[in-house]
């Protein structure tokens, strides 16, 4: 049988039931998938220097040695996408990364953009 899931828009909080008895409990991120109006996409961009904001996305390039660094980096991007489930843009130009994120089943930037925009900043820590 498969678990029944109540849930709050209130308080965000989550619950597992299962024959009655309480199996997980835990925070529902609604969140994640809000479109973010311009204003919270620039408060945000501020605490991203290299990023800027182009329509319903959140971009950036970043340059590197040569063409074998950029596919490097472009490969240490593939876990930490896979793992949130959420695909980046990428185009690569010799030395150069373009890496442009929305949240395209949202329709415009959401929280996942800045989520994976803060692990890519800790990649290209590693250049």
């Amino acid at each position: 049988m498969l678990p029944i899931l109540y849930f709050s828009l209130l308080d965000s909080s989550c619950l597992t039931l299962e024959k009655s008895n309480v199996i997980i409990e835990s925070k529902l991120i609604i969140t994640q998938n809000m479109v973010l109006n311009e204003t919270e996409v620039r408060q945000k961009l501020a605490n991203y220097p290299n990023w800027v904001t182009s329509g319903q996305s959140i971009n950036t390039t970043y340059k590197f040695k040569d063409f074998i660094q950029a596919v490097e980096f472009v490969n240490r991007l593939v876990e930490p996408a896979e793992r949130a489930g959420h695909h980046p843009d990428i185009e690569i130009s010799y030395n150069k990364v373009t890496i442009h994120l929305t949240t395209h089943d949202a329709g415009g930037i959401t929280q996942k953009d800045f989520d994976l925009a803060e692990e890519i900043q800790r990649i290209i820590k590693g250049f």
